[in-house]
């Protein structure tokens, strides 16, 4: 049946009785009549605007401002939301728990420097005993203000015992003044390093005790394993508890033979507005273990990372062109200022016309993909009529090592030796030809990185330039003529595959014969391949008794079983080697230099 056949009078239904037990929810908190019954004039009053004759809800809620009450302007409808939240606030027991939850949750936030909640008290100063204005919620009075004078313009401060004060102060104007004034002595950070950040008791000077009132309204704790205690805050429950920040570690107790402890710190002396600023070197006065004063090596300007890699503010390694020199030396060693860097990186083209001699070129160890070193045995696979599984013989091995590393020019007069070390560099995976015959000469090169591949020589397998998008360019503004600058991008990404040649025979270790030879696959001298002699049956003999499939037998590797059972005592870096990390050599004696017919470019 259609609700409007029904025969109830809807329009006469009454409010109240609408819980269980006849009991009364006091709902709806506004009550009207309905919007079509006229009033006594004959005119019909819209339900949202209830004394009104209807109108447009705009521009703001009601339409139009309708009174003023102080410096509050009320509208007709804010004034209905007033009644329907005042009216909830009062009732029992809904509107008393939410307004308890309220002050609680506000009570919940953390002390920070605002100010007090007292209305035309000087809000910068700590009051003890006075919460902060935004830790208190006034028992629902500032949100009635707020809904009063929503749709307005107006904002009333949700937090603070009165909705509106000119006055009020909160965290960014009192630390801001604070900054303004020089008021170091109230600033929090400030009593937090004279109670925190020293070794001695902070209150034996009587000159250096903070205000204590100041320190408890900023709830900083007076003990030295905590920082912060107070009542309420984050780790309370609705207000009810403390909030407890302690201290992680004392760092006050750390004492370095290598750094200024925080006392000395504190007695640096500071060059804000100092006209003429001094520069400390404090690692000149740190204290060791036993707390004296002690001068460590003496630093000089020699040793810093500005002194020797740049000249001007420009890369030296970067300005130096490739060169050449006899390869019975280090490269590094032959110009040893201008190709210093923190790793050693260079590629050394061999001359195929003079072996002795080679071309260095130096690039800027910026290594931005890591090292891969590849090491692959080669296998033939075969099958037998009959079987399903794969047979091998083993072919060989190969070695494959890749790195990318990137060319960046930090100045304008960088760009051209770069360019040349660049395209020499590419120049190596192209092929010569014998002045004589006209024959096709394949390019050797030794390659340095670190101490992880030292003057290994080899092929360039591949090399592949990028130039990323985002990548500035010098554009040669001034369209100069000289050479020297040209239209390029400051910054290259270089990868390279690179293909080892082994100046010496690799081959595993063994312990089936009573010699055993220790190989690096990445030596280069005849003097890293020696024989050790093992004891065989006293190896056979270490092995562990167990059945042959027990999955624990094993058979320990060679320089492990000589150095247990004493027939050898190997040195560091002869266990290194025995483990086929990459040690270089021992440094060849210094030779003289290249002789004087022999052109080197040098530096532009």
């Amino acid at each position: 049946m259609p609700l409007i056949d029904l025969q109830t009078n809807l329009k006469n239904l009454r409010f109240g009785n609408d819980r269980p037990g006849y009991g009364s929810s006091g709902l709806p908190y506004i009550q009207t009549i309905m919007p079509d019954t006229p009033n006594a004039t004959g005119t019909v009053q819209p339900i949202y605007r209830p004394g009104s004759t209807g109108g447009l809800d705009f521009p703001i809620r009601g339409g139009q401002l309708e009174f003023n009450l102080g410096t509050q302007s009320f509208t007709v409808s804010s004034r209905i939301d007033r009644s329907r939240i005042r009216k909830f606030f009062e009732d029992k027991p809904r509107g008393t728990a939410f307004i308890q939850k309220q002050v609680g949750l506000q009570l919940s936030n953390p002390k920070i420097e605002t100010g007090n909640t007292l209305f035309g008290i000087p809000q910068g100063l700590p009051y003890p005993g006075l919460l902060e204005n935004t830790r208190v919620y006034n028992l629902g009075a500032n949100t009635l203000a707020q809904v009063g004078v929503s749709g307005t313009g107006f904002h009333a401060n949700r937090a603070g015992l009165v909705p509106f004060n000119p006055f009020e102060k909160f965290y960014y104007s009192i630390v801001n003044a604070q900054n303004v004034n020089n008021q170091k002595a109230s600033n929090r950070l400030y009593n937090l390093l004279g109670l925190k950040m020293t070794t001695g008791d902070p209150f034996a000077n009587p000159a250096n005790v903070p205000d204590i009132n100041l320190v408890n309204t900023l709830g900083i704790s007076l003990n030295r394993n905590l920082i912060y205690q107070y009542l309420g805050g984050p780790n309370s429950v609705y207000g009810i508890g403390t909030t407890t920040i302690a201290r992680a570690v004392d760092t006050t107790k750390l004492v370095s033979s290598f750094a200024m402890n925080y006392d000395q710190l504190l007695q640096q002396k500071s060059n804000l507005n100092n006209p003429k600023p001094e520069l400390q070197d404090f690692r000149k006065k740190i204290n060791d273990a036993q707390g004296s004063v002690i001068f460590p090596n003496t630093w000089t300007k020699e040793q810093s990372v500005d002194y020797k890699f740049f000249v001007n503010k420009k890369d030296k390694l970067n300005l130096t062109y490739p060169f050449l020199f006899r390869n019975d030396q280090a490269p590094w060693e032959v110009y040893q200022d201008e190709t210093q860097d923190l790793v050693k990186f260079v590629f050394e083209a061999i001359s195929n016309d003079a072996p002795t001699y080679s071309t260095a070129i130096f690039f800027r160890a910026f290594l931005t993909a890591g090292i891969t070193d590849t090491n692959s045995a080669q296998l033939n696979a075969f099958k037998y009529i009959g079987r399903g599984e794969n047979f091998y013989t083993y072919q060989g091995f190969d070695r494959t090592i890749g790195f990318s590393f990137r060319v960046a020019a930090q100045s304008r007069e960088e760009l051209r030796p770069l360019y040349n070390k660049l395209n020499t560099l590419l120049g190596q995976v192209y092929p010569d030809y014998s002045p004589n015959q006209g024959i096709m000469r394949a390019p050797v090169v030794r390659v340095t990185v670190g101490d992880y591949l030292y003057r290994v020589p080899g092929f360039l397998e591949s090399i592949n330039l990028t130039v990323d998008n985002n990548t500035p360019w010098e554009i040669n503004l001034e369209n100069d003529q000289s050479g020297e600058i040209a239209q390029l991008p400051q910054v290259i990404d270089v990868t390279v595959s690179f293909k080892p040649i082994m100046d010496i025979l690799p081959k595993r270790p063994s312990v089936t014969s009573t010699t055993t030879s220790r190989v690096n696959t990445e030596a280069n001298t005849a003097t890293d391949v020696e024989t050790v002699t093992t004891n065989v049956a006293a190896l056979i003999a270490n092995v562990p008794k167990s059945s042959p499939n027990d999955p624990t037998t094993f058979i320990k590797p060679v320089y492990q079983q000589q150095t247990e059972l004493g027939t050898r005592q190997a040195t560091a870096q002869e266990a290194s080697r025995l483990r086929n990390v990459n040690v270089p050599p021992p440094t060849p004696p210094r030779i003289p230099a290249v002789p004087n017919n022999i052109v080197i470019p040098t530096n532009r």
